[in-house]
C-alpha cells in the first residue's frame, strides 16, 4: 500500500502550474511564426530532461520509480494530448477547442472513479461545472446563437483533454511515488523520441533553424517544463478534478495577459467568467484539515 501525503502543499502547486502554462502560452503566441509545434514539442522534452536532471540531483533522486509502465503510459499519452490538442487549435476555431479541451476536468471525475476509486463530492461536482461553465462564458463569441456543428477538430480537442485527464490520474495512483519529477521525466523522453519522427511522417518541419529560433524554443521549453512538474507534483496531494479545476485558471490568465499585452478586448462576459472561474477554484476548496475526501483517498496497490 502506498500512503497518501498529507494535501498542504497541493493548492500552492496547483495555483503555480496556471501560471506557468499562461505565461507558456503567451510566449507561444509571440513566437507562433517562428518554429512549428512539433519543434516546440522538442524544445519542451530537451528542457524538460534537463529540468528533472536538475531536480534530481536536488532532491538526490533517480528521475523514475519501480512503476515504469505506469509513467511510460503517462508520458506516451501526455505526448499525445499535446499533438491531439494542437491538430484541435488547427483545425477549428480556438474558441471551441478550448471549450472542448476543457472538459477534462469533467474527464478526471470518471476515470478516478474508474482507476484509482476515489469519491467525487457533490461539492467538487458542482466546481467542476461551473468552472467549464466560466470557460464556456469566457471564449464563447458574441452572436453565437448555434452551438458549433460536429467536426474531427472537436475529435482530436476531445481525445486532447481525455488523454490530458488520463495523465492526471495515473499520476494520481502513484500516490508518494509521484513527485512530480517522474511524470515529467518520462513525458520529456517521449515528446524528444517522438518529435523527429512525427516531423517526418507530417512533413511538419521542426522550424529551428537559426540561433534566435533554438534560443527562444528553450526558453518556452523550459517555462513548460516547469509548468508540467507543477502540475504533476499537486497531483501528488490533490484529486485530478480539484487539480483541473485550478487549471482553468490559465483561461482566465490568457484573457489577462491578452489585455494587458495584446491590447484584445475583456468584456463584461469575460469579468462573469472570471469570476465564476475563480469561484469554482477557490469556493469549493476546504482547508485539509477538514476535508475528509484527503483524509480518505485510498492508497494504491502495489
Amino acid at each position: 500500500m502506498s500512503k497518501r501525503p498529507a494535501a498542504g502543499p497541493g493548492l500552492a502547486l496547483a495555483l503555480a502550474a496556471p501560471v506557468a502554462f499562461t505565461f507558456f502560452n503567451a510566449g507561444v503566441r509571440l513566437v507562433a511564426g517562428e518554429m512549428s509545434v512539433l519543434g516546440l514539442l522538442l524544445a519542451r522534452g530537451f528542457m524538460g530532461l534537463l529540468l528533472a536532471g536538475a531536480v534530481s540531483l536536488f532532491l538526490r533522486a533517480r528521475p523514475w520509480s519501480k512503476n515504469k509502465k505506469s509513467l511510460s503510459l503517462i508520458g506516451f499519452a501526455g505526448v499525445l494530448s499535446s499533438v491531439c490538442s494542437t491538430a484541435g487549435f488547427t483545425l477549428i476555431p480556438l474558441y471551441q477547442a478550448v471549450v472542448v479541451l476543457y472538459l477534462y476536468p469533467a474527464m478526471t471525475v470518471l476515470l478516478s472513479a474508474a482507476i484509482t476509486k476515489e469519491k467525487i463530492t457533490p461539492g467538487g461536482l458542482l466546481g467542476v461545472m461551473l468552472s467549464f461553465g466560466g470557460c464556456l462564458v469566457m471564449v464563447w463569441p458574441d452572436g453565437s446563437s448555434q452551438g458549433p456543428s460536429l467536426q474531427i477538430g472537436h475529435l482530436f480537442s476531445f481525445m486532447g483533454g481525455l488523454l490530458y485527464a488520463l495523465t492526471f490520474v495515473l499520476a494520481r495512483r502513484l500516490g508518494a511515488e509521484n513527485r512530480g519529477l517522474e511524470p515529467l521525466f518520462f513525458f520529456s523522453v517521449f515528446a524528444v523520441l517522438g518529435a523527429v519522427p512525427l516531423s517526418l511522417l507530417s512533413g511538419v518541419p521542426l522550424g529551428l533553424d537559426g540561433a534566435a529560433e533554438v534560443f527562444h524554443a528553450g526558453l518556452l521549453g523550459l517555462v513548460g517544463a516547469l509548468a508540467k512538474l507543477l502540475v504533476f507534483a499537486a497531483l501528488r496531494y490533490l484529486p485530478p478534478h480539484k487539480v483541473g479545476v485550478v487549471g482553468t485558471l490559465e483561461i482566465l490568465g490568457g484573457a489577462l495577459f491578452s489585455l494587458l499585452f495584446f491590447g484584445d478586448a475583456f468584456g463584461v462576459r469575460s469579468v462573469i467568467g472570471g469570476l465564476m472561474i475563480i469561484y469554482a477554484v477557490f469556493g469549493f476548496h476546504r482547508p485539509p484539515a477538514n476535508d475528509r475526501e484527503e483524509k480518505s483517498a485510498p492508497g494504491i496497490e502495489k
